[in-house]
């Protein structure tokens, strides 16, 4: 793997930590900020999962009409400017539009990301690829939410926001503009198309995927009062990012690799986002206990009697 492999992993690594720095954050911070309730301010996160999935059908003709080192660019810089602006946000409306807009964004730029690094790695490796890329993600995500909340702690919201706007410039300033991405040739492909971002093959493993994810996403919001099994909950997702991955990449049939990491990132990212919404509506730590404990044993059984065997039939590498 290159040099430029690595920059974009350390990349992918800094753009998740700067996302995750406010998810544990928000709904307490926009309640005081907006006088909303709790439960409101959990519409943003089903609003950021709409935009994820909005924007995904249109994500394979941005990188083959324009360079694909560009949309990530361009993505990035303009949710870094909708996450600066919930330290001004002042209504309900705003703050929903905000979501849309950095979830709009964060779903092209992770896209992105993963098809400039599998495109900058040999074929022979793709597959090794897809598991580092995927880890670094992952990571990023356990040590953004860390650091967002004992920053929170130490310095405050608005301090909180711009070092993970500080993170999110460093990691595409130093890293991923720095990343040489040969020129390809446009082939022409429609506006709408979900090649590079859905493998409806791998819809089973899908579903497990966000069950498991939906764990640490309901216990997360937890962290802002000194409840900690969140983190837990999230070193097992980083755990797991590696074998899931690895079942999602070896179920295409042909050279879909880069759409496989694609799905499992969407699946874990959805689920995470609706037990954050989940845990907004609840409120109630001994619930919250129950729905992740509920949805855990869930995605066991899940695995066991349903995915597994699935993925052993429909394996192709």
């Amino acid at each position: 793997m290159t040099l430029n492999f690595w920059r974009m992993c350390a990349a992918n690594l800094l753009l998740f930590a700067s996302v995750y720095m406010l998810f544990p954050l928000l709904p307490f911070v926009m309640v005081q900020q907006l006088g909303i309730s709790v439960s409101h301010t959990g519409d943003m996160f089903l609003v950021f999962a709409l935009a994820l999935l909005v924007v995904g059908p249109f994500h394979a003709h941005l990188v083959d009409e324009y360079k694909r080192k560009r949309v990530l660019l361009y993505s990035v810089f303009v949710m870094l400017a909708a996450m600066l602006g919930y330290t001004f946000v002042d209504s309900y409306a705003h703050l929903l539009l905000l979501a849309f807009v950095q979830g709009a964004c964060f779903g092209l730029a992770a896209t992105a990301g993963i098809t400039v690094a599998i495109d900058i790695t040999t074929s022979a490796r793709r597959s090794a690829g897809n598991l580092v890329y995927a880890l670094a993600s992952r990571l990023g995500m356990l040590i953004g939410a860390g650091l967002g909340i004992v920053f929170y702690q130490l310095y405050g919201f608005r301090m909180v926001v711009y070092l993970s706007v500080a993170a999110g410039v460093f990691s595409m300033f130093f890293f991923a503009s720095r990343v040489y991405v040969a020129f390809r040739a446009p082939i022409g492909l429609s506006w709408c198309n979900i090649d590079r971002f859905l493998l409806l093959r791998a819809w089973l493993p899908s579903l497990n995927m966000l069950l498991i994810a939906f764990v640490p996403g309901v216990l997360l919001p937890l962290l802002f009062v000194g409840d900690y099994m969140a983190l837990a909950a999230l070193v097992v997702l980083t755990v797991l990012a590696i074998p899931f991955t690895k079942i999602f990449i070896k179920l295409p049939q042909h050279c879909q690799r880069g759409t496989a990491n694609t799905t499992c990132h969407l699946s874990m990212e959805v689920g995470i986002l609706i037990g954050l919404a989940v845990s907004c509506k609840l409120m109630d730590r001994v619930l919250l206990y129950h729905a992740a404990s509920v949805a855990a044993l869930l995605a066991l059984f899940c695995f066991i009697l349903l995915a597994y065997h699935y993925y052993k039939k429909k394996r192709v590498r």
